[in-house]
């Protein structure tokens, strides 16, 4: 049995939700976020849905596809109880989850090309785990490395209209070929591949 819940309603995600810098924000920079300017993103790993619901928060219509049962139920409990939550109502409401791997939705849907796909393929913990948070070890326990990274990136790129965001740890190898720009954090970076007209 998995101790462990999501919780939008509380805690560090909470406060960044209620505390959100806009286009100041990495991730929002990494998406080409502009205020005013909608954008459909698709988050092709949402695990957590850590990034989806700070996406959500900016004003981004959110697709969340997460393929491992136990993570996606968890996370359609946490998104149903942070819809009665009057100050998260309207971004839980830009927040549409698909149990599903990302591929094969993708691949069932040929008329879906959404603005942005993100992409947070689960990569080898540190070596040092006592660093790393719990609900990353046991996301990690849970899912195990994805495999089909490169797979699924390089299919992220063919649909998406504007832009793929790929989260890697910072010295991680790349996906796909040279990004267009990156983004660069303490520990992690947002390669960015922006889609030529």
């Amino acid at each position: 049995m998995i101790d462990f819940t999501v919780d939008f309603q509380q805690g560090s995600l909470r406060y960044r939700h209620d505390h959100l810098q806009g286009r100041n924000e990495l991730i929002a920079k990494a998406i080409g976020f502009k205020k005013g300017m909608p954008l459909h993103v698709l988050d092709a790993t949402a695990g957590w849905g850590r990034e989806a619901f700070l996406l959500a928060a900016l004003g981004c219509e959110v697709t969340l596809c997460e393929r491992h049962p136990v993570v996606s139920t968890l996370l359609e409990k946490a998104l149903h109880q942070a819809k009665n939550d009057p100050a998260l109502q309207d971004t839980i409401s830009r927040m549409t989850l698909i149990k599903s791997c990302a591929m094969t939705y993708l691949q069932a849907h040929p008329d879906i090309s959404p603005d942005i796909i993100y992409c947070d393929p689960m990569f080898p913990l540190r070596q040092k785990s006592a660093l790393v948070k719990k609900e990353m070890q046991i996301l990690h326990t849970l899912v195990g490395e994805d495999k089909d990274s490169e797979d699924l990136v390089k299919l992220c790129y063919l649909r998406a209209q504007k832009r793929v965001v790929v989260k890697r740890a910072l010295r991680a190898p790349l996906l796909f070929p040279a990004p267009s720009m990156t983004y660069k954090a303490r520990s992690h970076r947002f390669d960015v591949y922006v889609r030529q007209a």
